[in-house]
């Protein structure tokens, strides 16, 4: 039973990010945001329970990466077309009219992030481990970054109290997307031990995080994701320097 145990957590990982997509299209995505955060609680405890009961297997291996296929592959695409879908809604007099060819280019565009989070992990499955890094934004980190602007515009419309501009979306889109194929290491999250020798990125972001998330609430999320980008980037920047 024990060796079961991490691949129904994944799909209860899976059963999460359907059942988000669903509410996300019924209008409900106070809960499709909600589960997404759940979907991830039981990303992080399969690996956990796979390591602590030695239970690791190719199967489960590749039913991960299903499983976060349709929550972090999927979803954000739907979240970002929401959005996209939107904001070409509320239009209003005195705004850029845009013609309907190119909300259809912008529409269509958003199968880059199911497509590109498909090849990211696709690469990861066939890849040997790679120490304390990843290649490229890991999918998980890049759902929850659309989850916590998501939430937000769902909320009152705004960024950070700023209106949003529809071109400047398209182009966060695109740039994340790209950042998850793009060979650029990312600082893996996993504990192995909590020594801080080892660790120091992990604790950094953690001590960064809660005031963000306690402040501005799940619209964090996003600073979270991209204080995690920097922390990586600031990372591999040092380990150039002492190398040369």
């Amino acid at each position: 039973m024990k060796k079961h145990l991490p691949n129904l957590l994944t799909l209860m990982n899976l059963a999460c990010g359907t059942v988000a997509i669903v509410f996300t299209i019924e209008g409900q995505w106070q809960w499709a945001v909600y589960l997404v955060l759940a979907a991830s609680l039981f990303d992080f405890l399969d690996g956990f329970a796979a390591r602590m009961l030695k239970a690791s297997s190719e199967t489960g291996k590749q039913l991960d990466s299903l499983a976060d296929m349709v929550t972090f592959g999927v979803l954000p695409g739907v979240f970002i077309y929401t959005i996209f879908k939107t904001l070409f809604l509320n239009q209003v007099e005195g705004s850029i009219s845009l013609h309907q060819t190119l909300q259809w280019i912008m529409f269509g565009s958003v199968l880059v992030v199911p497509a590109f989070s498909a090849i990211r992990l696709a690469r990861f499955n066939v890849r040997e481990p790679e120490g304390p890094f990843f290649q490229g934004l890991p999918t998980p980190a890049h759902a929850l970054f659309w989850t916590g602007l998501f939430w937000q515009f769902m909320q009152d419309g705004l960024l950070f109290g700023t209106v949003l501009n529809i071109f400047f979306i398209w182009a966060i889109m695109l740039i994340m997307a790209f950042h998850m194929i793009l060979p650029i290491p990312m600082y893996t999250l996993k504990f192995e031990h909590f020594r801080l020798r080892g660790n120091l990125i992990r604790y950094i972001l953690i001590v960064v995080s809660v005031p963000l998330l306690l402040f501005t609430g799940l619209s964090g999320l996003s600073l979270v994701i991209l204080t995690y980008i920097l922390l990586s980037l600031m990372n591999l920047l040092l380990q150039s320097r002492v190398s040369r």
